[in-house]
């Protein structure tokens, strides 16, 4: 397993969290988060968003609720 840390400097620019499944997904806009997944405002988020769990076999968060991490920029 690969922790979310080592592939986010090869990243783009943009938001990454896991889902309460414990999938990880890379968001371009920062996403909110409801009772079990993050979601992109103005739409379900998953139209944007990148299923990087499915590239990747990435450890689990100890707590989704507080995977979100921002990619890049300041």
């Amino acid at each position: 397993m690969i922790n979310i840390q080592d592939i986010i400097p090869f990243m783009k620019d943009g938001w990454v969290a896991m889902d309460k499944n414990g999938e990880w997904w890379w968001f371009p806009f920062e996403p909110y988060m409801t009772s079990y997944e993050w979601l992109l405002r103005g739409g379900d988020g998953y139209e944007e968003a990148i299923p990087i769990s499915d590239m990747f076999d990435i450890a689990p968060a100890d707590d989704w609720t507080k995977s979100l991490i921002k990619v890049g920029g300041k």
